[in-house]
């Protein structure tokens, strides 16, 4: 709603750019529901169906993730670019029905049985008639899935985090205030279609009612050279170490997550005047659960936690841990997933009982999700990661759980 309120606001701003060519916000907003009353006419997407997207970055990856919205559904990734095995896994376990793809990226999708559809094809345009402008009316609630996204497993297997409308638009609402965001901003989306910051990226933007503009290579340096309107930029911190933040005067927000960031790091875009921003949340918690605006002299940390959110530090025996002693964090408040897609064992070993449930505060969660993360409180306030209370690393932003 927030994003058609921009398109019927500023139906001719720029949405989202990729290589030479645009969609303005009238233009992605019509595209988005003609795909949406064919994904509901013809392929029965309803609230809460599956429906997978096989794209590369592209204004077609856009319009698919819109469209799936738009028609009730919720999208499953699937990066063209991974392995053949882990996306026939997860199409299995999705047991996905329908897939949205390009000419380009198709082939990742091996043997798949059910129906693809090619959103870069003349032909399925003639399936979008010109009369099916208009918004669908789907009845979604805020309690619908907005999207089911793979992460690494402890067997191998890549699990589905099951992710609510309510939990992402409030990370949103808060997170677009954090950082400035306005119809002026153009967000560089750099990101794999496989991570929840790819969608982060994307929401904060069209909501606030900037542009998106989206990375058409892997050279990030040179391409920001080229496109010197970028005003915010996305990165994990070994991506962001290869931009020279010198050569871009025009950036004014930075943020990282998904790995652990260094001081030197930090304060050589401080140097430059760049509000830097260190954000924290797994994907069982909708984004970003906390976040941290970086100042000089003061030590990292991943900072508070975001409206509607409640932390908890607790020991091995489930007590709290005083200020400044560590334990595991765990997360509460309207933005935990639904739990894991098929894993009802899973779900309730990491979405336990919350045992400071209020059920008087409207924010307050009666399961608490179990992050595996060891922090402890700084004196003021902020929460300092120290490391895993088990096998997991992060590499490059990816979950990896080590056998």
């Amino acid at each position: 709603e927030l994003f058609e309120q921009q398109a019927q606001d500023n139906p001719d701003s720029v949405a989202v750019v990729f290589e030479d060519t645009h969609l303005t916000y009238g233009e992605l907003n019509s595209r988005a529901n003609q795909l949406a009353h064919y994904l509901v006419e013809k392929q029965g997407v309803s609230p809460d169906k599956l429906v997978g997207l096989c794209l590369d970055r592209s204004l077609e990856m856009v319009v698919g993730i819109l469209g799936i919205l738009k028609a009730g559904g919720a999208y499953v990734p699937l990066d063209p670019s991974y392995p053949q095995e882990r996306l026939s896994y997860m199409i299995d376990d999705a047991k996905l029905e329908v897939v949205l793809s390009q000419s380009s990226a198709v082939n990742a999708l091996g043997e798949f049985s059910g129906n693809v559809v090619l959103l870069d094809s003349p032909e399925v345009y003639t399936h979008y008639s010109s009369g099916r402008l208009n918004r669908v009316a789907q009845g979604l609630t805020s309690a619908n899935l907005a999207y089911v996204i793979y992460t690494s497993g402890s067997t191998g297997k890549p699990k589905g985090v099951m992710v609510e409308h309510r939990g992402v638009q409030n990370t949103l609402s808060d997170n677009i205030l954090q950082m400035e965001l306005a119809e002026h901003s153009v967000f560089y989306q750099s990101t794999s279609i496989g991570f929840d910051a790819a969608t982060w990226v994307l929401w904060l933007t069209l909501q606030s009612g900037g542009t998106v503009r989206l990375a058409d290579s892997n050279d990030y340096e040179e391409e920001l050279l080229h496109y010197n309107d970028v005003t915010h930029i996305m990165m994990t911190p070994s991506m962001l170490e290869l931009i020279t933040p010198e050569k871009h005067t025009g950036v004014s927000h930075v943020i990282v997550g998904g790995e652990a960031c260094s001081s030197e790091l930090v304060h050589k875009w401080l140097e430059r005047k760049v509000r830097f921003y260190n954000a924290y949340g797994p994907t069982e918690t909708s984004i970003c659960c906390s976040m941290w605006q970086a100042t000089p002299h003061v030590a990292i940390s991943v900072g508070k936690v975001i409206s509607n959110s409640q932390a908890y530090i607790l020991s091995e025996k489930g007590e709290l841990q005083p200020n400044g002693t560590v334990g595991e964090l765990y997360i509460g408040g309207v933005g935990l997933a639904r739990g894991y897609l098929n894993r009802p064992d899973l779900t309730a070993e990491r979405f336990v009982d919350n045992p400071f449930y209020d059920s008087k505060l409207e924010s307050s969660s009666s399961r608490l999700y179990r992050t595996g993360d060891l922090v402890r409180y700084l004196p003021d306030g902020n929460l300092e990661f120290i490391g895993r209370a088990d096998d997991q690393v992060k590499i490059r932003g990816f979950r990896i759980e080590l056998g």
